[in-house]
């Protein structure tokens, strides 16, 4: 009997302790996703970055951490304004995809969306140079995104924007991408995140796209 109580004791404080380490991980990632929010420069996404990071490094079962690091120097390759620089931060951001790669994802689709992002942002760097390169490799990564979940609401924000901010002449265009935005419009509005800390980004930059 004392050998039982003694196994239903143990029981209980690990699955306290247990409850407890998931309720400081969910409140470090709130409060990072919180400054994340708020960052608006480089040094500031850096600072985030460089949080998710610690975090990752404690909760070696997560994968948000990583993604949300990886995510914050997409932005930062954003702000840049020399090839350079961007790719330096690209670099960064794959190093992190990387880990995630290791990693028990449970939203795969969301790691083929960032990826997504990150090829088309090496487009634009030199779109004539690097189109052959790396449009099939975001190609791939969208019908993947796709394919996992349909309903996320990024895959289909990156296919618009790829299309949108294409060249007419090469078969893009704001005309020309309309189905996709209002495709992705609609996909936003009725996108519900698994859980608290899942990704939700992309509705706002879906301002930029406007079809007549």
């Amino acid at each position: 009997m004392k050998k039982l109580i003694f196994t239903i004791v143990l029981f209980i404080a690990s699955f306290i302790t247990k409850a407890t380490d998931n309720e400081r991980f969910m409140q470090a990632m709130g409060q990072t996703l919180m400054e994340l929010g708020q960052a608006k420069d480089v040094a500031s996404l850096q600072e985030v970055a460089n949080k998710f990071e610690r975090i990752a490094n404690s909760e070696n079962n997560e994968w948000l951490p990583n993604y949300y690091a990886a995510l914050c120097y997409n932005i930062m390759a954003q702000k840049q304004k020399e090839g350079a620089e961007i790719d330096k931060y690209l670099n960064k951001t794959d190093s992190f995809i990387e880990k995630l790669s290791k990693q028990n994802v449970s939203n795969q689709d969301e790691v083929e969306v960032l990826k997504a992002q990150n090829y088309m942002m090496r487009i634009s760097v030199d779109g004539q140079a690097r189109w052959m390169k790396f449009n099939s490799a975001f190609e791939g990564a969208i019908a993947k995104a796709k394919e996992i979940n349909p309903e996320n609401p990024r895959a289909y924000m990156l296919k618009a924007q790829m299309i949108y901010f294409t060249p007419v002449q090469f078969g893009g265009g704001p005309e020309k991408a309309c189905p996709e935005v209002q495709i992705a419009n609609a996909k936003f509005t009725n996108f519900k995140p698994t859980n608290p800390i899942a990704p939700t980004w992309g509705a706002e930059q879906m301002k930029n796209l406007v079809c007549k």
